[in-house]
């Protein structure tokens, strides 16, 4: 992607006003964890920490994401990079030195020209200023008439890493959304409190009672938010104490205890993003494609963000749901639309296939928009289920459809499969007059019992409808005489495998499963169920629980093996002996628990909790350097006094569950993994965990419900809290670093010829300090090039990889005279001394005619 013109908008200073400055770091890890800077107030009076901040440099807009420009003789010869951000300009020296350009406000007293600050390193200096992770953007300026004053195919960059600046420390900058960070790698033995940093042309420097740090500008003050840190310690990613110490205008870091044989580790929070309005928010469902996020929940927002162009614009009742798409890296808002009529409508389950994005929920509007034509156009009375169907960029609703009874019902959970049994929708139902169910696993609600409306007893069930929802093509209750819901389902080999809770002590089908009986404590139980596709036959069940309440809210299934999580108060959970969490911890724990296809054993399971309330919402299987991994996430109750109440956190399991995923062996110590993150905030949830399809880069979306918060994430699609009682929250993990290639244009030469292509080799997720070597083969587990083929210059010996750069070569490929004309497949693959294969694929193309 490129971009010209012949004025810019924002040019970077001239080299005069350059000459002039002084210098400004405008986004800060201590160590690891990310400064945001406030802007000033209009008039000059440094603001109150919970002051509004200027609305000309304050803005809920969506931005595009900033990278450092390389100077090529468009501005001062002193400067390597320039970034432009909300506010002003940053720019890098070639000496590693940071100016940040506060232009003039307006409304500012006559005399009043901007304000420029200068960040220093103290006893420390660059050892080399490169950039790293080349982005697509390039940048062409076409300023004046004479062309030999033009740059052209200007290269930027995520980042740019000034070297080890201390013994055993590292700096790099990293452009994120609309700022810059910088973050600090302190490796085992160095001492961070040899960082300082002076600021020269603050007025003054303070911390307040926050812990942000404050500094003065003749515009205002400028805040930067609390430092943070991490190490990770047992497999557990530990937040370390830090704080700013001031000296005049110098600061520095105090540090808390930790582990100084062990790395200070990059917090693994790529990106978090709120997302909600001046309501009440709360995200249910997500899910991830290759380039994009979607998200979907229920808000009560009149001024939820993006809904403009989506098929439903405003909100049309009390409650509506909404659905949201974001780019992959959390930066922006594509686009949002509620869904809803006129009463009140939630979002509780979301699937994404090529024919658009299905959601599910509950709603008690007579008028849920879209439902003409569908398997159910109309309310069957109170609370009914709906599906619904949008195009994929959610401008336009295809079609909807409610689901239920005269009684209430509501919708939980969905599912994707192939065939006339397409779309499956599942929950709960107090409903004795449920249509579709003849000839189903259970025709009956498992109640005989009929209440009036209001009073009835609750049974599972599950609907399957037509991929276009115009046809219901089966339905089914699920349950006993007892309360019985369902919370999650999953399809896959042809069979539905249902998860929830139940009272019920005469569940169907039970016989022959891992735990037949119900313990009889008059509590609920989980229970897993295996239905046919066809929703026809329920193969088998079994209860899930000990001595004590469990519900079970998640489910995920992988090959042979069939996962479910959720929470219990049970010390005699089934299984979990030989868990990584093999003991009860106290109050609730969440738990996770692995059976056979068949629900016949519980291979294992493990308690996750502490000794406060701790549930498991959300289960993903996901890839690593090992193989496939649990993903476990919920919430956790890390202030056992109750005071800041639980928070959202991620378990990465061994997919045995008897240990983290990072207790795996690895020959490659520079492989940075991740195990277990803990909150976003103070008493934030997650609720829902996706995983892309792509395992490169291992990556993780978490997404939730966070309470009123003060903490801004810059570069965001929505960097400040929306208002309200609660927002939703989507956030963007690392789970490991590694490396990977570019695909590789696709090489035409002729017979007795040689092709040429750029390879491309990046780094992810911080990976360095391993050497990448390279070979060529017919195969990607190896093999001779076919005859005929060489590769001049293989194996290939790459060096280490700058952390999240690239490295670009040529690959050379000859042709003989004799080789056929064809298309013929070869294979770079990375060999002995990587910390895993990787291959990637060269298509050469042997033509009779010259390219």
């Amino acid at each position: 992607m490129q971009y010209s013109t012949r004025q810019m908008d924002r040019k970077p200073s001239s080299r005069g006003r350059f000459l002039g400055l002084q210098y400004f770091f405008l986004g800060l890890l201590a160590f690891l964890g990310a400064v945001v800077p406030a802007w000033p107030k209009h008039g000059g009076e440094p603001r109150e920490a919970s002051g509004s901040p200027s609305p000309q440099v304050s803005r809920k807009l969506i931005h595009p994401s900033v990278h450092f420009i390389t100077n090529q003789g468009q501005t001062d010869a002193r400067v390597r990079f320039y970034a432009g951000v909300d506010g002003g300009t940053v720019y890098v020296t070639r000496i590693g030195e940071i100016v940040y350009d506060l232009p003039k406000v307006s409304g500012k007293a006559a005399g009043t020209t901007g304000w420029s600050l200068k960040e220093a390193l103290v006893g420390g200096a660059a050892a080399l200023v490169e950039g790293a992770e080349k982005a697509p953007t390039e940048v062409n300026y076409l300023i004046g008439s004479e062309e030999s004053a033009w740059r052209t195919n200007v290269p930027t960059y995520g980042r740019v890493t000034l070297g080890k600046v201390y013994e055993g420390i590292k700096v790099e900058l990293r452009a994120t959304g609309t700022t810059v960070e910088k973050l600090f790698h302190v490796k085992p033995g160095a001492r961070p409190e040899k960082i300082g940093v002076k600021i020269s042309g603050a007025t003054f420097l303070r911390t307040n009672d926050k812990g942000e740090l404050e500094v003065g500008t003749g515009l205002g003050t400028v805040v930067f938010s609390r430092p943070k840190a991490y190490q990770t310690v047992a497999g557990r990613a530990h937040p370390v104490e830090v704080a700013y110490a001031v000296d005049g205008t110098s600061y520095r870091f105090e540090v808390g205890q930790y582990d100084r044989a062990k790395d200070l580790v990059i917090d693994p929070l790529i990106q978090r993003t709120y997302l909600g309005g001046s309501g009440g928010d709360r995200v249910t469902a997500t899910k991830a494609s290759a380039s994009n996020v979607f998200v979907a929940g229920t808000t009560d927002s009149t001024d939820f963000p993006g809904t403009e162009g989506g098929a439903r614009p405003a909100l049309a009742g009390p409650s509506d749901g909404f659905v949201a798409l974001l780019s992959s890296d959390l930066k922006t808002i594509i686009q949002a639309t509620y869904l809803g009529g006129t009463d009140d409508d939630s979002v509780s389950g979301l699937a994404v296939s090529e024919a658009g994005i299905y959601v599910t929920g509950s709603t008690t509007s007579t008028d849920f928009p879209g439902t003409t034509g569908g398997a159910r156009p109309q309310n069957a009375g109170g609370k009914d289920a709906f599906a619904a169907l949008l195009t994929s960029n959610l401008k336009a609703l295809t079609q909807a459809t409610y689901f239920g009874g005269t009684d209430e019902d509501a919708a939980s959970s969905m599912a994707l499969f192939g065939g006339a049994y397409a779309v499956f929708v599942a929950g709960r139902t107090a409903s004795h007059d449920l249509v579709g169910i003849l000839g189903s696993a259970q025709p009956l609600n498992g109640d005989p019992v009929i209440r009036p409306v209001g009073q009835n007893t609750n049974d599972g069930f599950i609907a399957a409808f037509s991929a276009d929802l115009r046809s219901l093509t089966q339905a089914t209750y699920l349950g006993g005489r007892s309360s019985d819901f369902i919370n999650a389902i999953a399809v896959s080999a042809g069979f539905v495998y249902a998860t929830g809770e139940t009272v019920s002590t005469d569940f169907p089908k039970t016989a022959g499963g891992a735990q037949e009986i119900h313990y009889p404590d008059g509590q609920s139980d989980a229970f897993v169920a295996l239905l046919t596709s066809d929703l026809t036959t329920l193969a088998r069940a079994t209860y899930l629980g000990g001595l004590g309440q469990d519900i079970a809210h998640a489910i995920a299934v992988s090959g042979p093996d069939v996962f479910v999580g959720g929470e219990t108060t049970a010390s005699s959970f089934p299984g979990t002996l030989g868990g990584r969490q093999p003991t009860f911890g106290g109050a609730t724990d969440g738990f996770v628990a692995r059976l056979n296809s068949s629900l016949a054993s519980v291979i294992q399971a493990s308690y996750v909790g502490a000794s406060g309330f701790d549930r498991v919402l959300a289960l993903g299987i996901g890839g690593s350097f090992f193989g496939p991994v649990v993903n476990v996430a919920g919430s956790l109750d890390t202030d056992p006094g109750g005071i800041a109440g639980p928070d959202a956190f991620l378990w990465v399991l061994r997919y045995d569950l008897k240990a983290f995923a990072e207790s795996f062996p690895t020959a490659n110590p520079a492989v940075r993994t991740l195990s277990a993150f803990y909150s976003f905030g103070s008493s934030d949830v997650a609720t829902a965990l996706a995983v892309p399809p792509s395992i490169s880069g291992f990556n993780v979306y978490l997404a939730g419900e966070i309470p009123p918060s003060n903490n801004d994430q810059p570069g965001a699609a929505q960097p400040r809290y929306g208002g309200g009682a609660s927002d939703g929250f989507v956030a963007k993990l690392v789970l490991v670093s590694d490396y990977s290639f570019s695909p590789i244009p696709t090489i035409n030469v002729t017979p007795g010829g040689q092709g040429l292509a750029t390879v491309t080799v990046n780094s992810l997720n911080a990976f360095t300090g391993e050497t990448v070597k390279l070979g060529i083969f017919a195969q990607p587990t190896g093999g001779a090039l076919p005859a005929g083929f060489t590769a001049p210059g293989f194996p290939q010996d790459i060096g280490s990889l700058p952390p999240n750069g690239s490295f670009f070569f040529t690959l050379t490929i000859d042709v003989a005279p004799t080789v056929t004309p064809g298309t013929y497949t070869l294979w770079i693959i990375g060999f002995p001394g990587t910390s895993v294969a990787h291959a990637a694929r060269v298509t050469v193309n042997v033509v009779t005619t010259p390219p």
